[in-house]
């Protein structure tokens, strides 16, 4: 059940004590194994094999610095429940047997600290390819997120999700100064995006007065938490559910399936989604105000850590110069993509 890492693990990271994790969640078995599959921005995965069962462990980072986050993931953990309950393919999530939530906190190999784990049983199976999907997956993620709308699950606390701002649209001039100065390569590149940052400012700030129409949802469906398993695909990582607004994540998730070239891949979508009773199915330009919001700010992240304006590893600074080149020649023709979408995704 492994994802396509995007993130490397923190140096000489310590690896949760497998026995401690099968005694916190009463799994059963013994150790036979635990190896790590994959690593994120938010966690990092490992295979337990017990003797007769695979799970997969996931260790729970906090790398936002957010001092509500596990609330933020009991609010996920609930959505996740009740999507699984309606029947939505996904890995089986194990509760803790204290208090039934999805987190415990177990001792980590050698001793002396204690790390968050949640664990799920493993699907056996292969990642998605990063490239565009095949139509039968793009209809089944169009009936998958229909019905997780139909879902219809209100926010109960909206301070608990973070907000879409336009402040790194906002400071461009400075972040393109400081790569002049620095005599980044790619800061001639990084200046001409500067139009496109306005339009992305521009679609993030009409997409804000929908905000009263959000709902729960997964928040992360892309090729990198689909994994294919002997009985078809499989949706992975819930860790991050938030509310979205429907129509936003229904073009989000479109584009992503056909890594916004294969249009008629994301048109399957759309359709797949209507089909399955999804409704308001008219993708707009400021839907995907969100969307290039998060492209944006990882952009400039990335742009940040190679440009030594904020403290890093080694391991996310050589990330980062390895992704800024393809980030920024990515933006153009996203924004450009959203701005036609009323002609090329009407189904």
């Amino acid at each position: 059940m492994p994802s396509q890492p995007d993130e490397a693990p923190p140096p000489h990271e310590v690896a949760p004590d497998p026995a401690a994790v099968i005694a916190a969640f009463g799994l059963g078995g013994h150790v036979e194994e635990m190896t790590p599959v994959s690593g994120a921005w938010s966690n990092r995965v490992y295979k337990l094999s017990t003797g007769g069962a695979g799970y997969a462990v996931k260790q729970i980072r906090n790398p936002w610095g957010d001092p509500r986050w596990q609330e933020r993931l009991d609010a996920a953990w609930t959505f996740e429940q009740r999507a699984r309950a309606a029947g939505v393919a996904m890995p089986e999530p194990i509760p803790n047997p204290v208090d039934g939530g999805c987190l415990a906190w177990v001792d980590v190999l050698g001793g002396g600290s204690r790390v968050p784990v949640r664990v799920h049983a493993w699907v056996e199976g292969k990642p998605m390819r990063p490239g565009p999907v095949d139509r039968g997956v793009a209809s089944w993620i169009g009936g998958t997120l229909a019905t997780l709308h139909q879902l219809d699950v209100a926010v109960e606390d909206r301070t608990l999700f973070p907000v879409a701002n336009t402040d790194n649209a906002d400071r461009w001039p400075e972040l393109v100064a400081a790569a002049e100065r620095a005599g980044a390569s790619w800061a001639a590149d990084l200046r001409a995006l500067e139009s496109h940052t306005r339009v992305v400012a521009e679609l993030a700030r009409a997409s804000a007065l929908r905000a009263d129409d959000e709902v729960m949802s997964h928040g992360d469906i892309d090729q990198k938490n689909i994994v294919m398993s002997a009985d078809g695909p499989v949706l992975c990582d819930w860790d991050v559910a938030v509310p979205l607004v429907p129509r936003t994540e229904l073009g989000d998730v479109a584009m992503s399936m056909a890594v916004w070239h294969e249009l008629d891949v994301a048109r399957e979508v759309i359709r797949a989604y209507r089909d399955g009773g999804g409704a308001d199915t008219e993708i707009r330009p400021e839907d995907f105000g969100p969307t290039l919001t998060s492209s944006l700010d990882w952009l400039v992240l990335n742009v940040e850590r190679t440009l030594g304006l904020r403290a890093v590893t080694e391991a996310e600074a050589d990330l980062g110069t390895r992704l800024v080149p393809r980030l920024i020649a990515e933006m153009p023709a996203q924004v450009g993509a959203a701005v036609r979408v009323r002609d090329t995704l009407s189904v």
